[in-house]
């Protein structure tokens, strides 16, 4: 338990560290106006699709949301919504008039209930398809607009670096392992946390091969992204976070280019490459 939480501990240190290097870095060329040049330019297409289809974004996430409501009637997550989810009156109740009215006062307050579901979740979908929307295809262009010159200004303050020895011995991952975590996705709970810390490093994991395939092999890269794990998954938390701040938001393409180049150099120093920042 100890290890776990300097794992994670460590790990959120070095996602702070790398996050204020990226900052740094993207003052330098051309990055901070060329992210937020894109991401005005990517809001703006958006915000001009919404607005020329909006039904159907309307009619998605009214599709998504039933989809949803339906799904949770039927694992029994909303049993205590009202008699639509536990069965209709009995005869006795329908044969007494205060039992009739008392059990269709209930059918009334179910109803409203599961439509007040269906309208929450209906906007919470409208909502996230324009989010993923415009965070997938913000990063569409990343490879060849940010994250070269990105890789370029980190080289600068890095001596010369190669793959630290042994890094193509981390043993992959069990197979059982993976198939013990699609047996777990069944588990509804585990399932959404299991969902959530993936998208959360999705940019980075997206971008981190990229990164370093001129000097790493597939495997190699593979190994070094199963050593930084955790770094990968705080550091994706924090940029997602840093969406969420007016204006700043506009350098986090920048950022993610940057600090995905910090990460990795680093990483291959602590695992013991004689790489040094100047």
């Amino acid at each position: 338990m100890t290890q776990t939480l300097q794992t994670w501990l460590l790990a959120w240190r070095e996602a702070f560290t790398c996050i204020g290097l990226g900052v740094r870095d993207a003052r330098h060329a051309g990055l901070w106006w060329r992210s937020a040049l894109w991401c005005m330019a990517v809001v703006a297409l958006w915000l001009g699709l919404y607005g020329c289809f909006g039904r159907f974004f309307v009619e998605l996430s009214a599709m998504l949301a039933l989809v949803s409501v339906t799904g949770l009637l039927g694992l029994g997550v909303m049993d205590g919504v009202g008699t639509l989810a536990n069965g209709p009156a009995t005869l006795s109740q329908m044969g007494n008039i205060a039992g009739g009215l008392g059990s269709a006062a209930k059918a009334l307050l179910s109803i409203g209930q599961i439509a007040l579901a269906l309208l929450a979740l209906a906007t919470l979908f409208y909502v996230m398809v324009f989010i993923v929307g415009a965070i997938g295809t913000a990063r569409l262009p990343l490879r060849w607009l940010l994250l070269e010159r990105a890789k370029a200004v980190a080289a600068r303050r890095y001596a010369p670096w190669q793959p630290p020895a042994g890094l193509e011995l981390s043993a992959p991952r069990p197979v059982w392992r993976r198939l013990l975590l699609l047996l777990s996705l069944l588990i509804p709970v585990w399932a959404m946390c299991v969902l959530v810390s993936y998208l959360l490093a999705w940019n980075v994991r997206m971008i981190y091969g990229a990164a370093a395939e001129d000097v790493l092999g597939a495997e190699q890269q593979a190994a070094l992204r199963r050593a930084q794990r955790p770094a990968i998954a705080a550091l994706g938390l924090l940029l997602c976070l840093l969406m969420l701040i007016p204006v700043f938001n506009l350098l986090v393409p920048a950022l993610l280019c940057s600090s995905v180049c910090h990460l990795q150099r680093r990483g291959w120093r602590t695992t013991g490459s004689a790489t040094n920042v100047e």
